[in-house]
């Protein structure tokens, strides 16, 4: 028995107070670990989130080459760390897709870490291969993820179509360019799209025909270029339009210019006619060069929409043109650029341009008529207009004014005329006489504009305002409607809406 005057070093009250903290935090240490594994949140009731539920690929062409990419994002909202035991896709090795997360590529992939409230993109790209089919397929399948025992996934779906992919088959060594050479008379045709990779050269006296209903998909700066004395013809009609655009098919590239080249029709090239096409996102539409001769019109231009043009909708030389139910729409520079004199006749004709994208606003007027060229001595050389007409047609845009006059000598537009149409300008002022029955800056009135619907409103001013001789020969308009009981301006007739299903045709 210690004396009564004996004090422990260390009082029994200090000891617990000191050791009871320490021993409540080893046992919630103790805990915590339970429920975790190398500093893993390894909870059986853990979830993840994404970006998406499903991830949409638009039509991706089927060949060894073509392929589309698109990305969503994995979440982890929680408080600590999460170990993904595996990403895979469902189909395995023989599934269509790839996957890609944190710089990993497979169908599998494991062990991959996201920290707390942090996140990480997965990368999906798609290709089809070819299978000898005209009509679209679908492709499904699925990115399946295992965290803790239980599995998420997100869906994965693609249309694909077998497709013609005209491709180079000629070198030119001299230039070091890759073509594809076309050397006898060819049609292209539906239901199988055409995909064209670099330029489509059309040999001399050769003539090219694209039949109704076919669709021309360009890649990245694929264009086509008609030599001496070759032709194009393109033949759709009002129910089977061809089209000609890039080949990119999701809907972010619905509307954007500059996705692939151009037409060239140069200037020893025969003949050319489109009737029923739509041309879009390119860098030019239709470029035209001038002629050594004007027996006939070098290019007839009917029922068809170019719009969406980084650069010029319709550019021509000093050529000879003969437009009707045409829509030139939304092109960056200018949507008509009439060039070195020439023989123009534009009939119902909606030149309607809003081009504006982020950072990148138009300035330059719509319409441009040049008569003039420098040469090499610096001389000017004159080129006049034998015919500038414009009737029953609307010119408007964006910019105050959408003319531009660049003539020599003292801007002579004898030749020039404005028939029953409305425009936005500010040449009537100067050149009155140049001007009949037109209505001048006054808002037509489309349906909408932004989403390149430049049919009219009931309210539009140009309804009933065309001329009925002018109309006489093109009785319907771009849509097949009637213009013999009332005439309006335009491409396009008035008609009620109410009840129908819009398309973007």
């Amino acid at each position: 028995m210690l004396p009564q005057s004996f004090k422990h070093p260390f009082p029994v009250k200090k000891i617990l107070f000191r050791i009871l903290p320490v021993s409540i935090l080893f046992i919630f240490v103790l805990q915590f670990q339970s429920c975790r594994d190398d500093d893993f949140d390894t909870s059986p009731y853990l979830r993840l989130e994404f970006s998406t539920d499903s991830l949409l690929f638009d039509t991706v062409f089927t060949d060894e080459v073509g392929s589309a990419t698109r990305q969503f994002k994995v979440f982890n909202k929680h408080n600590s760390r999460i170990n993904i035991s595996s990403v895979e896709l469902a189909g395995g090795k023989d599934s269509y897709f790839r996957i890609n997360a944190a710089g990993r590529a497979g169908t599998r992939i494991e062990n991959l870490e996201i920290e707390a409230k942090d996140s990480m993109y997965v990368f999906v790209e798609v290709t089809i291969d070819p299978v000898g089919q005209d009509l679209p397929l679908i492709i499904k399948d699925s990115v399946v993820f295992n965290v803790n025992n239980n599995q998420q996934d997100v869906k994965l779906i693609a249309w694909g179509q077998d497709a013609h992919f005209i491709t180079p088959n000629y070198t030119d060594t001299v230039h070091n360019i890759d073509y594809h050479i076309v050397t006898q008379n060819t049609v292209w045709s539906g239901p199988k799209p055409y995909v064209v990779e670099g330029i489509v050269v059309v040999a001399p006296h050769v003539n090219f025909r694209i039949t109704e209903g076919t669709h021309v998909h360009f890649r990245n700066k694929a264009a086509m270029m008609f030599l001496e004395h070759s032709s194009l013809n393109i033949e759709g009609t009002l129910d089977a339009p061809v089209y000609m655009q890039g080949d990119r098919l999701e809907h972010a590239y619905s509307d954007l210019p500059g996705q692939w080249g151009y037409i060239y029709l140069t200037a020893a090239s025969g003949t050319h006619q489109i009737d029923y096409a739509v041309i879009k996102n390119a860098t030019y539409g239709i470029v035209l060069d001038s002629v050594a001769n004007f027996s006939e019109p070098t290019l007839k231009l009917r029922n068809t929409i170019i719009k969406n043009m980084d650069q010029t909708g319709l550019e021509f030389r000093g050529s000879w043109v003969e437009a009707e139910n045409v829509v030139v729409a939304n092109c960056g520079t200018h949507a008509i650029y009439m060039g070195l004199g020439g023989n123009y006749d534009f009939r119902h004709t909606t030149v309607a341009n809003y081009y504006s994208l982020p950072g990148d606003i138009r300035q330059t007027p719509s319409l441009v008529f040049n008569n003039y060229y420098v040469d090499t001595t610096n001389t000017v050389q004159v080129r006049e207009f034998e015919k500038a007409y414009f009737g029953n047609s609307i010119i408007y845009g964006s910019l105050q004014e959408e003319i531009m006059l660049d003539l020599y000598p003292d801007n002579n537009v004898a030749s020039f005329a404005f028939d029953h149409s409305l425009i936005r300008t500010s040449f009537h002022h100067q050149y009155g006489d140049l001007f009949d029955n037109t209505l001048f800056n006054e808002q037509p009135r489309f349906v909408s504009a932004s989403d390149n619907d430049y049919r009219l409103m009931e309210d539009s001013p140009v309804i009933g305002e065309g001329d009925p001789d002018i109309a006489i020969h093109i009785p319907l308009d771009i849509l097949g409607n009637d213009r013999t009981d009332r005439v309006d301006m335009g491409a396009f007739q008035y008609y009620e809406m109410e009840d129908e299903n819009e398309e973007d045709e």
